[in-house]
């Protein structure tokens, strides 16, 4: 990445793209969080109709796309986690992320020091660092966060819908 001239603009420009990404995950939390407190607490109402025989069927449909709809939830809102054992990185690795703690994290400090020094001490590096961080942080927000509030949205439509059509059925 070459910049021919560092200048405010461009670190405006980046300073907003990333409180954009800050907010957007804020946002994402909040839609996930909506998401697994209705859904609990319909569960916890819905269990309690199921001593009446006409609503069986309607309920179990219904608690069943509510706990998937609460499973993507927690997965837009849980930290990844590695199941395998973390192994050290370097800031040599080609996808190493200079700005993101998961990386810089399993790095020895005095690498990642050294590291630094040289990025900041190099303004094209400093801006290419920054892309990078924007990048991977919006193809994580993307690829994660969003598409499992996505699909828990859709199970809990889907979910009540299906419900209310089971419990037509029964009366009808």
């Amino acid at each position: 990445m070459q910049i021919q001239q560092p200048r405010s603009q461009i670190d405006y420009m980046l300073r907003e793209t990333r409180n954009q990404l800050v907010k957007l995950s804020q946002m994402a939390d909040m839609k996930a969080n909506i998401l697994l407190s209705v859904s609990s607490v319909l569960v916890t109402i819905a269990i309690t109709k199921l001593t009446d025989p006409m609503w069986v069927r309607p309920i179990v449909t219904l608690v069943l796309f509510l706990l998937a709809a609460i499973f993507y939830a927690l997965l837009a809102v849980i930290p990844s986690m590695r199941l395998s054992r973390r192994v050290k990185k370097s800031t040599k690795d080609p996808d190493f992320n200079t700005l993101f703690f998961g990386d810089y994290a399993l790095v020895p400090y005095e690498e990642y020091l050294e590291h630094m020094e040289e990025v900041m001490n190099d303004s094209n590096r400093v801006y290419e660092v920054q892309v990078r961080e924007i990048y991977w942080a919006g193809k994580y927000l993307q690829s994660t966060k969003y598409n499992y509030i996505k699909y828990g949205y859709i199970l809990f439509f889907i979910g009540a819908l299906s419900s209310v059509i089971l419990y037509l059925l029964e009366v009808f």
